[in-house]
Order: C-alpha cells, then structure tokens, then sequence
C-alpha cells in the first residue's frame, strides 16, 4: 500500500486490522479483475448485422420483415427487398404495402405498374395509413394507374391531411385554392395552407410555398380578413427559405410599407435576392428603385443592366423602361433607334403607351423616317385602350390631317375623351375647338370651361388663353385683374418664345389696369397653387 492509501484507513479500536484487511483484500480483489478484463479476448462481432432482424423476420414478426426489407432497399438489393415486403404484407402489414406501391411507381425490383401502384396504395390508404392516403390522392390527381378523378384526389388528401401529412395539407389548400375536386373556398384553402404552416417544418419541400400563398390570402383578403401585418410575416418567412415569389412581395412590403416599416433599403435587399433568381418583376423593380435612386445611390447603368434583364425574358415593363433609357441616353449612349426597337416589342403586345411612344416616333422622326400615317396607326392602337395621351395626339391629328384625312368634329371627339380623362394638353385644345367652331358649333362659355380646367392643372398655355379670355369678355365677364393674374401665372412658367409673347400680354392687360389692381393681381398670382387632383 502507498502512503497515501494508509492515511485513508483508519483503525478504530479492536477492529483496526479488520478494517485494514477488508482495505487491502479490496484492493487486490479489484487488481485482479482488472487484470483479468485486460487478458480477455474482446467479443466477437456478429457475422451479420441484421441476424436478428432476420431471425425475427423469419419466424414471421410483420415489423422486422418490413425492416428487412427496408434495409436490402437501401443496400440496393431490391428484388428481395420486394421479398420480404410482400412477406409483411401477408400479415396486412400497411407501411409493407405503401412501400411496396412506391416500388411498382419506381420500377424498383419490380417492373414498373402504376395499376399495380395504386392497388398496393390501396390496401394500405383504406387501413387508414396517411402515406399512402397522400399517394392514393396523387395517383387519383394525376391519373396513374386509377382514372383521373380531382374528387377523388381530394378526398384522399383530406384524410392524410387530417392525420397531420403536411404534404397532403399543402395539396388540399391548392385544391380549395382553385376549386379543383372540391368547390374553391378561399377560406378553407387558407386554413389548411395555416395548417401545414404551423408545424413549422421548413424541411418539407413545399413549406415555403404553402407559406407564400398563405402570405397571398392575407394581402388579398381571399378567404381570410385582410391583414397586411399577417401577410408580411408569412412572406418573411418563405422569403428566408428562399423562395422568390416570396422574396419580391417582401420587397414590395418594405418598399409600400405595407405589413411593414416603409424601408427602400430593405426592398432593395429582397428585390436583388428575388432577382438573382431570374425573378423578372424582382429585376425590373431593382433597376427601378436603381434609376430613381430609392434605397440606393442613382445609378443609371445598374439601373439598364437589370432592366435589360427583364426585358430578355419579355417583361413588357422592362422592355418600356429599357426602351425610356435609350430614349433619354440613361445608363446608355442616347440611341433613338434602340429605343424604338424595344418600344415595338412592347407596343407588339398590346402596351397602351409604348404604342404611344412608338407613334410619337412616327410623328417626330425619332429612330425611324418620319411617317405620319404610322403614327396615327399606333396612336389608335393606344386610343383605343384609353390612353389619354394617345387620344389627344390622334386629335391632333385629325385635326391637322396629319396622316389622315382632316376631320374637325372626329379630333373633337378624341379630344373630348382625353379631357375627361384630365390630359390638360386635350382640354386646351378642346377649349380652341369650341372658341374657334371647329368641330363643333362656336360656345365662348364651354371653351372657357375647358380653358379653365387646363389652367387649374398649371398648363401655361391653358392659363394664357383663360386670361385672355377675362381680357376680352368672351365667355365670360371681363375682368383684368383675373387676365392680369392668369397672363402673369402663364410668363412664370414658361421659358423662350413662349414666355416673351405671354410677358408682352400681361403688359397689354397691365396698360388699362390702375396700380392697385395691378398690386391685387400679382397678389393673387403669389397665392394660387393648383388645384388638388388636377
């Protein structure tokens, strides 16, 4: 014994050495068997892993000829795999004949049946397994190995839906979604999209989509309350799985602050991520917030490099935008031509304003020769669908017989329905159809009113012809410190010729006015501001 191990044993009265023998013999009794574990031979490993799953196998337990199976199915022997599984299925073994279905559907040891599929899907879906619920219910969707039945689908899912297969649940909330084997309910597809979402298992492959759309049914209202905050959070959600729908309402959340805080910057975040996934609404959106520098430093060229992006997958948006740079030499050398190249794919598709850009075109020269019947084609094209701008300049050339015939009352017509729509340019000219009787019969009182409401809008031709129509008493009572104040309001905004010829006005009207009204006028013109709306 060491010295150490002598000061522990203490030897109390008469039985001191009893005590120091029960120590010691302790000892070596602990010595030897720790000798003799070091001279064993270590176990012998079994000769066969599954020995014991296959003696239980053998002797006809249901669980291990399933588990025998499963493991020559991963080891790739597949054909007995197929053995023992038919062997669990005998004794009515339901995840023996799911998996056995998913053999046949495979052609896995087996050659491939999906009747046979689906019978085996069978068997085990009506013992109320939800796997093969689930796959019966995909079989019945798709139409493999079963007629094509989307009822029939559904009712499957919904059992495996209800036994809590998330996948089933995502399949049913689409069904309800589009009214697919069952009546669309907005609402029950929301509550199931909800449901698979709140088991929180983001490892499932449709997570994040079940996610989205149940982000989409709060945004929209459709069969939940609208709730932008709710929405917000479920995109959030999908969006940091990856998901590039999901990414880009983000984005478009931050950017609105719709849900959320309003932050450009973190819209600009989600609408990269969303558009390095080839996301083309995330693309053009990134190279809008770059053109106009919202949450980034104004750079024209990212700005085209991004919108170019877009553009090549057809985004119409994009290819306008693309075509607005060019046009201006935005990130771009200035190229007419180009432009006109990508307003024509856009306008190709029915787009109210690259038409219009695209007969402005026409009109002006710019990128193709001057053509005014071309321009009336597109301009038409763009009036048709109510495009104002459009609508005015096939007035205009109406009225000028710009490549069509000269035909007062039909520029009338098409002015009229731009000025309703508020296109200051067609209310003014509108105003001189009716102060002139071209088109229409000769009425100073409605040309006032048309003048008037052009002028409201801040259109200094508008506000010079309204002022010189309270200078003339045509349409209205004559009134100088009202054509003083108009007149004045049309020189401050504008510039060159322009601006000479409506200064030279107000000094006509100021020579038959008194100081005062003069001073009244030019207060009036420091206190208008345009009128809300207009």
């Amino acid at each position: 014994m060491s010295d150490e191990s002598q000061l522990q044993v203490r030897p109390k009265d008469s039985d001191s050495s009893l005590s120091l023998w029960r120590a010691s013999s302790g000892l070596i009794a602990r010595g030897l068997r720790d000798a003799a574990v070091l001279t064993e031979p270590p176990p012998l490993e079994p000769a066969d892993p599954l020995s014991e799953i296959r003696r239980l196998a053998e002797e006809g337990d249901a669980d291990a000829q399933y588990d025998l199976g499963d493991e020559y199915h991963d080891s790739g022997d597949l054909a007995e795999a197929a053995e023992w599984l038919r062997r669990a299925d005998e004794q009515g073994h339901a995840g023996a004949e799911n998996y056995l279905g998913a053999l046949y559907c495979y052609g896995e040891g087996v050659t491939r049946d999906f009747t046979e599929a689906a019978k085996w899907f069978r068997k085990a879906a009506e013992q109320g397994y939800d796997l093969a619920q689930r796959n019966l219910g995909d079989a019945y969707n798709d139409g493999e190995g079963v007629p094509q039945d989307y009822a029939e689908a559904a009712g499957w899912f919904r059992m495996a839906a209800e036994q809590g297969d998330t996948d089933a649940q995502y399949k049913l909330g689409i069904a309800f979604g589009i009214g697919k084997g069952v009546p669309q309910d907005y609402a029950e597809a929301a509550r199931w999209f909800r449901t698979a979402a709140k088991q929180g298992n983001t490892d499932h492959p449709d997570a994040a989509f079940v996610q989205y759309k149940l982000g989409l049914a709060c945004q929209t209202g459709r069969g939940v309350p609208r709730d932008r905050d709710e929405a917000a959070r479920w995109f959030r959600k999908a969006a940091e799985q990856g998901h590039a729908d999901a990414q880009y309402n983000l984005g478009d959340a931050c950017y609105y602050g719709h849900g959320v805080p309003q932050d450009y910057a973190e819209a600009v975040g989600w609408y990269h991520k969303a558009a390095e996934q080839e996301h083309v609404r995330g693309q053009h959106d990134l190279g809008y917030v770059y053109y106009y520098g919202q949450g980034v430093p104004q750079d024209y060229a990212e700005a085209v490099k991004w919108y170019r992006k877009a553009a090549e997958q057809g985004h119409a948006p994009a290819q306008q935008a693309l075509g607005n740079a060019y046009y201006n030499g935005h990130g771009v050398p200035q190229d007419y031509a180009g432009a006109v190249t990508w307003y024509r794919k856009v306008a190709e598709q029915n787009h109210a304003d690259a038409q219009f850009r695209l007969g402005y075109a026409y009109s002006h020269g710019r990128g193709v020769p001057q053509d005014y019947a071309e321009a009336v084609r597109w301009y038409s094209k763009a009036a048709g669908q109510g495009h104002a701008a459009g609508q005015n300049n096939l007035g205009t050339a109406y009225y000028c017989g710009q490549g069509v015939a000269q035909d007062c009352a039909e520029a009338v017509r098409w002015f009229g329905r731009a000025a309703e729509r508020g296109n200051a340019d067609a209310q003014l000219s509108l105003g001189y159809a009716n102060y002139h009787g071209k088109g229409v019969p000769q009425d100073y009182a409605e040309a006032v009113s048309w003048f008037s409401k052009c002028a409201s809008a801040g259109n200094a031709a508008g506000q010079y012809a309204l002022g010189l129509a309270h200078y003339y008493g045509h349409g209205i009572a004559p009134d100088y410190v009202q054509a003083h104040m108009w007149v004045d309001l049309a020189a401050s905004g504008s510039a060159g010729n322009d601006q000479k010829t409506y200064s030279s006005a107000r000094e006509t009207v100021a020579a038959n006015m008194t100081p005062e009204q003069i001073a009244e006028a030019r207060r009036l013109a420091q206190a208008w501001k345009p009128e809300p709306g207009q």
